[in-house]
Parts: structure tokens; sequence; C-alpha cells
């Protein structure tokens, strides 16, 4: 009898360890107040395209997400640009910030080029620079093919109940007679340099529209962490199956 209460617990203790290891997976900490690898981002989508949008020039797939669903992107690695693991609904790319803005229409195809995407590099000079980049992307240019207006101010958005301290860009294509023009609007943090507020569309024939807000920055664990925690419960639970059979 006494064994088989003895197994008993050792199995509840063993359910438990693997309970605290799978429970870390979903254990995340806030990110504060900048961006590091292995960070997930998440937005709630609002509005998005009604048809698949295709990714790229190389037949890598096509995206279609619903309203109410979340697109994420798990940062890996930060050096010249932040690069990450996009999911979008039913698709999911190793793509870097430059590419992601380029796809989701979450910049300014101009001269030069203003492509901020979803994370921006902090600080006063890095926000200055930017800016001057967003007026150059949009301007009136022989050759430019996006030009029209841009606007930027500093303003507070607010996303359910945070406040954010954001720089915002107001970017409207001019007319082009063929083809509905570019709308775009950024909103970005100005402490983490994350997304958080995008609204963006135009029609080259096929209506495109998509727009997130932040849901959440999150810190995901390591796996060694994961381990380690699995680890540490198992000997727990070791410890205490050999103290009850020392009582027997």
């Amino acid at each position: 009898m006494k064994c088989r209460k003895i197994l008993t617990i050792f199995l509840l203790l063993q359910i438990m360890a693997l309970s605290v290891a799978v429970a870390s997976t979903n254990y995340y900490e806030a990110l504060s107040p900048t961006l590091t690898e292995r960070t997930r981002l998440s937005w709630s989508v609002l509005e998005s395209p009604s048809v698949a949008v295709e990714w790229g020039w190389s037949g890598e797939g096509s995206w279609i997400i619903g309203e109410g669903e979340e697109v994420s992107f798990l940062v890996q690695r930060i050096h010249d640009d932040v690069e990450g693991q996009l999911t979008l609904g039913n698709f999911s790319i190793l793509a870097n910030n430059t590419d992601i803005a380029r796809e989701l229409v979450f910049g300014i195809w101009g001269l030069p080029p203003f492509f901020p995407g979803l994370v921006v590099e902090t600080g006063q000079s890095s926000m200055n620079k930017l800016n001057e980049t967003a007026y150059a992307s949009a301007e009136r240019v022989s050759g430019n093919y996006l030009n029209g207006t841009m606007e930027s101010s500093y303003n507070q958005v607010i996303i359910g109940e945070t406040t954010y301290n954001c720089i915002i860009f107001n970017y409207e294509q001019d007319p082009t007679g063929f083809s509905e023009p570019q709308i775009t609007e950024l909103a970005y943090d100005l402490d983490t340099g994350v997304l958080v507020r995008a609204n963006t569309s135009y029609s080259f024939g096929t209506p495109y529209i998509l727009t997130l807000e932040l849901a959440s920055i999150a810190k995901e664990p390591s796996q060694f962490t994961i381990l380690l925690l699995a680890g540490i419960s198992g000997i727990i639970a070791l410890v205490v199956v050999m103290i009850l059979l020392k009582r027997r």
C-alpha cells in the first residue's frame, strides 16, 4: 500500500514538473525599455485584405489574416537591421524589418526609401534622422514615383488602457490617375521604438488595407531556461520520493 502511495506521489510530482516546464514557455517578462533578442511583438488586426497577398517575388508564398487575429514578430537578431520570425495568419517567414516594411506597405518606396517597418531605433538623433528620411521619401522631385504629402508629429496614442508617447507619420500619395493613392499612418513608441499603430491602404486593381494596434511586447524564455526549470522540478520530485522512502 505504501509503495503504491509513494508511486502515486512521484507521478504527481513529475506531472507538476512537466507543467512548470510547459508553463514557462507561456510566461514572458515585459520588455523595458529597449528591444532585446528573443522578444515577441504582437499586434491586433483591426482591418485586413479580403484576399491572399503574395509575399516577395520568389514564390515565398502568400498570406491572409482576418480581423481579430494577431500578427507576431519574434525578434531573433539585432544588427544592422532587426531580424526575426514573422507570422501572419497562415504564413510564417524569417525576415528583416526592411523587407517587412516593404511587403506590408509600412513605409514609402521613394527616393530615398522610407521603410521603418515594425521597429525603429530609439533616441532623439535617430528620430531626427528617421523624420528627415520620411520627408525626403515623399518629396516632389523627378523620378520619385511615390511623391506626396508627409506630416509628422509627436503625440500620445492610447491603445486600450495604455498611453504611449509616439512619433507619428502621416503620408498621402499624390493622385496617380490610374489607381487609388497610398495613404499610410505609422505611430512608434519613443521608449521602445515598437510600432504602436499602423493604418495603410492603396489600390492597384485590388484594394489593400491593413490596420494594426500593438497588443503586447514580451520576452520569451530560452530553451536553456525551460530545460533548467524542468530539471530542477524533477530533482525536487526525486528528493521528496527519497525522503518518503526513508520514512517507511
